[in-house]
């Protein structure tokens, strides 16, 4: 009788909350009828960038995202933009990774996820190739499938913790091994245009952005304001605590004022929201969760405390303009529902969303003065840690 009836009340659960999200889902569509969107991605002036890539099934969106933002900055900086092979961070990242968890003896984090600063980090560390001289995927097909990839690898050093086979050289051999299987050898030389480069030549020759000039900001009350601070998500394994924190008004007058002065910004942000639509390539906050005009840093916090903000997702900010009363910010997306509009690979994301949803960005020191000039005198904000 009892198992009978925890049957039925978790019958009836699943009906209510199928109903619940019916019930959203119908407001959200509802709420967009009446909503003035700039539809085409020429009225937000977009920044220079390469057409967005589809990720599939993969959940590397930091390798997608943080790649296109350096590609752009490389065509602001008068350098000449190529592709940047989007898997070759990846492969060295579960590489450093995999050390870690040895060094720790399984203590830290081993996912896919991962933000920004690891991009960074291992370019600075390994350098970087173009796309066009590593795939960095072993199968047939023209978009990523990396299921099979997370299963052995995950499987092989989870296993660690059972047999305590701590030998750091075998383990990294292994999992190279895994992933030379599943995403192919980075080549430790290639030809380019007729030169033959190492990936750090092709970094010093090709991709040289002045790599200290970039900061991270953030806006969380769990932190004092104008100090640095971790971000506090599990993709942060490196705990890197140079994310500076401002309130809330100056990280979204940041991003305004880089992208009005020609910059971009990648940004990390929850994607779990009804009202990112993606039929319609449309974010925005709905009036029956919390009304535009009361977006406030207490609102903010509270979803990320209760998790009901989280870093699901990094991606490119490259435009924005106005629209009715509103701020519009467009959005190189490489997530699977970025496909299901008409805007193949972009999103329009409403100030709301973006107030609300945004956790943290990247930007050129440059691209936002105000907030770097309440960075305290004699603090460095270079957050790029070494590798080697």
């Amino acid at each position: 009788m009892i198992i009978r009836k925890m049957c039925l009340i978790a019958f009836f659960s699943a009906i209510a909350a199928g109903a619940a999200a019916q019930w959203e889902m119908e407001a959200v569509r509802q709420e967009l009828s009446q909503i003035s969107v700039p539809a085409d991605i020429e009225d937000y002036h977009p920044a220079f960038h390469f057409s967005p890539v589809n990720q599939d099934t993969t959940l590397v969106c930091w390798s997608f995202s943080t790649l296109s933002f350096i590609e752009t900055e490389m065509h602001r900086l008068g350098l000449r933009p190529v592709r940047l092979a989007l898997m070759f961070p990846v492969y060295y990242t579960f590489v450093e990774k995999t050390r870690a968890f040895v060094q720790s003896k399984g203590r830290t984090r081993f996912e896919p996820g991962d933000l920004f600063s690891t991009v960074f980090e291992i370019i600075n560390s390994y350098g970087i190739v173009p796309q066009s001289v590593y795939r960095g995927q072993v199968r047939a097909g023209k978009t990523y499938n990396q299921d099979s990839l997370y299963a052995e690898i995950k499987s092989y050093v989870f296993s660690l913790r059972e047999t305590q086979d701590w030998d750091e050289a075998k383990t990294v051999n292994q999992v190279k091994n895994i992933l030379d299987k599943h995403l192919g050898k980075p080549p430790d030389s290639f030809e380019f245009e007729g030169k033959i480069y190492s990936p750090l030549s092709f970094l010093n020759e090709h991709v040289n952005l002045p790599w200290q000039d970039y900061i991270l900001v953030t806006s969380f009350m769990y932190a004092p304001f104008d100090s640095f601070c971790s971000l506090n998500v599990p993709d942060n394994w490196r705990q890197n605590s140079k994310f500076f924190n401002v309130p809330l008004a100056q990280f979204y007058a940041g991003l305004i004022g880089a992208l009005q002065n020609g910059y971009s910004v990648a940004i990390d942000g929850d994607t779990g929201e009804y009202g990112r639509y993606g039929r319609r390539d449309v974010a925005f906050i709905p009036a029956y969760d919390i009304p535009a005009e009361d977006i406030t840093q207490e609102s903010r916090e509270y979803r990320f405390e209760k998790g009901l903000t989280t870093d699901d997702h990094l991606m490119h900010m490259v435009g924005y303009t106005r629209s009715a009363g509103f701020d519009w910010f467009l959005i190189k997306d490489s997530w699977r529902d970025a496909w299901e509009g008409e805007q193949k690979g972009y999103f329009f994301y409403r100030v709301d969303f973006v107030k609300l949803k945004v956790l943290a960005y990247l930007v050129h020191r440059d691209a936002v003065p105000e907030i770097i000039s309440r960075i305290p005198p004699g603090i460095s904000p270079t957050f790029i840690q070494a590798f080697h």
